[in-house]
């Protein structure tokens, strides 16, 4: 406060000089604001009245006025003051490191006394002595430990841990708790309640909301839902950015969108490739064995960004799946007593506020409650939750398939009337409301009765809600191309992902399905149940060849992208060895069975004879063929260790099969029957002795974990589609492809063996220090390696970075998934701008770009590689951060680099650290507002001049003077004397 002062004072008393008013009222304004904030932090850390709890904050006290403090160095740097005066002439202010520590040594010696007199804190915190509470306390203090170790001293962490001990010795329970503060595990999810704040706008700078969790909902229900919410990456879940499930209100931090409820009834709005994504979702989940205790409209929500919105299902009701036979057999047993009863209308009434972590946005959102039907016509601005029949009764343990297609039927009808479901209740038919007047097609509505058919045994599969969902999306969209704004336009494409190809026509198709029928014979193990699907697709293409032309030309392309899918599953599967494919056996089996699905659904609107030829009754026929699959499958794996093994090239090939049987076993164990999971569990356990005794005996020491404990974010190769002829210029280090994953478009990366390991610092670096290795020092394990590196990016959770979706780092072709970005380079992405707008965008990009360089600077991670070629832009024009300069999956020569970006002692042999990386974002800088590379186009005469120290011209009429100052300050020569990118957020 002291400085404030003396810094309010010295503005009112400079003269007022033309050239600097603008610049001190800008400081007035800043000062203001920082005055702001910082009364708020200390009236939220003093309304905190348990000392042991504002202990636990002292990670976030020492941050937030560290942060204070250099954010009034920015500001007196600005008016063009010094810190201090050392030779006492000149305008300055006091230094303030040597008070702070001062200041921070006398609440160390407060604390600890406090800890020290027993009996004191006993008083004070005699609400430790209940469970909540304790638990509350401990991961606080653990949370300082883990989020600020680089900020606090070695007495403050000791006093930390004093504390640790301390409250672990509160005996509320039996419970048990680690002794130690370091053996604690702390979720990556959470998300400390003093975060919650009403001044900012952003998490992490990416708009969001936080949900209260529903008072009924208690402490491990909370840590549950989070855990598996946090897991799901997929483009039509919510994101989860944390939550926290310790203290009086627990919370969820989740992405800002639109309720689907507040969009349904805009005229031109297409609802069914909502429900489509939405469906999608569903079926996403069903697949990790997750279901959904309700669902309403209210938990779709949209994300609107131009021309690529999209739907995202909230997993508020997220549960753990019961086995669908569970809840069939006890609904036979009681049909009677449930078919006079309606379907449950769920409503939501709890008041629910939200401050939030770094944003909030306030919103009401209730916990459900069962209520009559009749009521909800009275409560319009309620949100309903829809629940199926069978999950009224007291014996049904939680949500099955069958419930949630239930659930998703009813959403259908909330969409397409507007809400307003129960407005002529009377006419409420077979347990659920009339057909809405804006679902006029008669075959919808009749797949929509099918879903909320009151026996769940009459319900589709999710797979033909999906299939049918996205015919009934392809048929809108003939009418309704732009899923944005209540006004009809026309959708500019972006780049489409899918392979460029020639118009789908009879001929195309039957190329396609030759190619199929001579690799059929290739995997001899499903060589019939791919038959059968080939004998299906060819006999539909004969029939639409027959068709007149104007119905048949509508459905070609539907056709086309059935026989390409069916194609690359072919094609992928039958390029494996035999045993890496039977491992893919639940795969294949689940795709077949997609794929029929969709054509049953193409044969509905062809109006074709299902029945004749008897090809189209698959069903039973595939079930033969699943058997005999699942057969061979059994055999192949009850063979001997050896036999396994030498089927295989080598130890990476076996170890790829292992971790894919693992897989199997632990993530899809749901679609196995017992007696094949217990089978895959002995074959696991053969791989593994197998591996183990063929690796040297130095790897046993590094990989002392069993195959069963794979990474979260692997992924087997079969579950993903890529297209090796289409290049995806997705960053500098390697060349990407396009492809698809869990029906999301996305790039994929093969990591290429290297004759001669490339050199980067480590992805991980504490505090960003200077690496000491040479350059030519021998690098670890490729493979280790990569997996590493994939362990670090996986973490990395922000708007701005790229995100992992996941990685394969077993086998001989290792290969990662991110997300795509759509508009190419950020340098690429303003060429394309009008000029009126560059300069605002560029603005934009400077300070997304510096917010993503923050995050990683935070979490100790150093980028290797900062360029904009390097920087990427998503369909909703959001700057992404790529290309960390993974060495695994760099190019062993890079001598001919360009050098433009990097910084001065990189140059020389030094690797990168975080003061080089607030260099290279200067150069970036320069280039993004310029549209001029940094040094021109020389790459020795641009290495002579940054060696030298110097600067690159400056660019004309691009930055203000202020702007350009700070340019200079992030480049300085000496790395130490270089800001922070923690002061280069604040300024831009």
């Amino acid at each position: 406060m002291d400085r404030l002062g003396t810094l309010a004072q010295y503005l009112q008393k400079v003269p007022q000089v033309d050239n600097k008013k603008t610049v001190y009222a800008q400081a007035q304004r800043a000062l203001e604001d920082l005055l702001d904030s910082i009364h708020a932090f200390f009236f939220d850390y003093e309304s905190e009245k348990r000392t042991l709890w504002r202990l636990a904050q002292t990670g976030r006290v020492v941050q937030q006025v560290e942060s204070f403090h250099r954010a009034l160095d920015a500001i007196t740097a600005r008016c063009g003051l010094i810190v201090a005066a050392p030779t006492g002439i000149g305008p300055s202010l006091p230094r303030w490191q040597s008070r702070w520590r001062r200041m921070r040594a006398e609440r160390l010696v407060f604390l600890r006394s406090y800890l020290d007199d027993h009996e004191s804190v006993v008083v004070s915190n005699s609400r430790i002595r209940r469970l909540s509470d304790q638990l509350e306390v401990l991961t606080l203090l653990k949370h300082s430990v883990q989020k600020f170790d680089t900020l606090l001293t070695t007495d403050e962490l000791k006093l930390l841990e004093h504390a640790y001990t301390f409250a672990v010795g509160f005996r509320t329970n039996s419970i048990h708790f680690d002794t130690q503060l370091n053996a604690m595990c702390l979720p990556e999810w959470f998300v400390a309640p003093y975060d919650r704040t009403k001044q900012r706008l952003k998490w992490q700078r990416a708009a969001v909301i936080v949900q209260n969790a529903p008072e009924a909902m208690n402490l491990n229900e909370c840590f549950t839902l989070a855990s598996i919410w946090s897991c799901l990456q997929h483009s039509h879940i919510l994101k989860l950015y944390g939550a926290c499930h310790v203290g009086q209100q627990r919370f969820f931090v989740v992405a800002e969108g639109t309720p689907l409820t507040r969009c349904s009834r805009d005229d031109g709005f297409p609802l069914w490739r909502a429900l489509h994504e939405a469906a999608k979702a569903l079926q996403y989940l069903h697949e990790r064995r997750i279901g959904l205790s309700s669902l309403s409209c209210a938990d779709l929500i949209l994300f609107r960004s131009g021309d690529c919105d999209a739907i995202k299902l909230a997993g508020y009701n997220m549960k753990l799946l019961k086995s669908g036979m569970e809840l069939l057999n006890v609904y036979g047993s009681k049909i009677g007593e449930y078919e006079d009863q309606d379907p449950v209308l769920e409503e939501n009434t709890s008041d629910v506020s939200c401050d939030d972590v770094d944003m909030i946005y306030q919103d009401q959102v209730a916990q459900a409650r069962p209520i009559p039907l009749g009521e909800s016509s009275q409560k319009e601005t309620a949100k309903r939750y829809w629940q199926a029949p069978e999950l009224a009764s007291l014996i049904a343990e939680g949500p099955t398939e069958e419930s949630d297609i239930y659930a998703l039927g009813m959403c259908v009808i909330e969409a397409f009337s507007g809400g307003n479901i129960w407005s002529d209740y009377e006419c409420c038919h077979d347990g659920i409301p009339p057909k809405p007047a804006a679902l006029e097609d008669t075959s919808q509505w009749n797949f929509v009765e099918r879903m909320c058919s009151f026996n769940p045994k009459d319900r589709p599969r999710i797979v033909e809600v999906v299939a049918s969902f996205q015919a009934f999306a392809s048929d809108e969209q003939k009418i309704r191309t732009c899923f944005s704004g209540t006004k009809l336009r026309k959708k500019a494409r972006l780049h489409d992902l899918n392979r460029t190809q020639a118009p789908a026509t009879s001929v195309s198709i039957a190329c396609t399905l030759s190619e199929v029928h001579a690799w059929c014979d290739e995997a001899s193990e499903s060589s019939a149940i791919n038959y059968q699907l080939y004998e299906r697709m060819d006999d539909i293409a004969a029939q639409l060849e027959g068709m007149d032309a104007d119905k048949a030309v509508s459905h070609l392309p539907v056709l086309a992208n059935l026989t390409l899918r069916f194609r690359d599953l072919v094609q992928r599967h039958v390029d494996e060895k035999p045993l890496l494919r039977l491992a893919a056996t639940r795969h294949v089996i689940e795709m077949n069975a997609i794929l029929h699905g969709e054509l049953d659904v193409l044969m509905s609107r062809l109006a074709l004879d299902r029945l004749e030829p008897s090809i189209h009754s698959w069903n039973s026929q595939q079930a033969s063929y699943t058997e005999k699959l699942w057969k061979r499958l059994r055999v192949t794996l009850s063979t001997h260790a050896h036999l396994l093994n030498g089927g295989l090239d080598g130890n990476q090939e076996l170890a790829l099969l292992g971790t894919m049987l693992a897989f199997e076993v632990k993530n899809r164990s749901a679609s196995y029957a017992i007696r094949d999971l217990e089978l895959m569990k002995a074959a696991l356990d053969k791989v593994e002795e197998a591996y183990q005794s063929i690796m040297p005996s130095d790897f046993c020491t590094y990989e002392s974990r069993s195959m069963s404990a794979f990474p979260p974010w692997f992924i087997p190769p079969y579950e993903v589609v890529y297209y090796k002829h289409d290049g995806a210029s997705q960053g500098a280090s390697s060349a990407g492809h396009f492809g698809r994953w869990m029906n999301v478009d996305v790039v994929v990366k093969e990591v290429l063996p290297l004759e001669q390991p490339g050199k980067a610092c480590p992805l991980s670096s504490q505090r960003g220090a200077h690496c000491t290795s040479s350059v030519n020092e021998p690098t670890e394990e490729p493979s280790r390696q990569f997996k590493n590196e994939m362990t670090v990016w996986s973490a990395l959770k922000h708007p701005n970075v790229l995100k992992l979706l996941g990685a394969c780092h077993m086998g001989q072709h290792q290969f990662f998934v991110c997300e795509y970005a759509a508009q190419g380079s950020v340098d690429i992405f303003l060429a394309s701008q009008p000029g009126e707008e560059r300069t605002m965008c560029a603005h934009r990009v400077l300070h997304e770009m510096a917010l993503g360089l923050h995050y990683l600077h935070a979490h100790n991670v150093v980028h290797a590689d900062l360029r904009c070629c390097n920087i990427l832009v998503d369909a909703k024009g959001v700057v992404k951060l790529a290309d960390f300069g993974f060495s695994s999956i760099k190019p062993g020569n890079r001598s001919g680099e360009a050098c433009q970006w990097k910084a001065p002692e990189c140059l020389t042999g030094e690797m990168p650290t975080f003061a080089s990386n607030v260099y290279s974002f200067a150069m970036c800088a320069i280039e993004v507002v310029s549209g001029v590379l940094p040094f021109g186009c020389e790459l020795s005469d641009a290495k002579s001049k940054i060696c030298k120290g110097l600067l690159p011209p400056r660019p004309t009429n691009c930055f203000s003077d202020a702007d350009w100052n700070l340019i200079k300050r992030m480049c300085s020569h000496d790395p130490k004397e270089r800001i922070t990118m923690s002061d280069v957020v604040k300024q831009l």
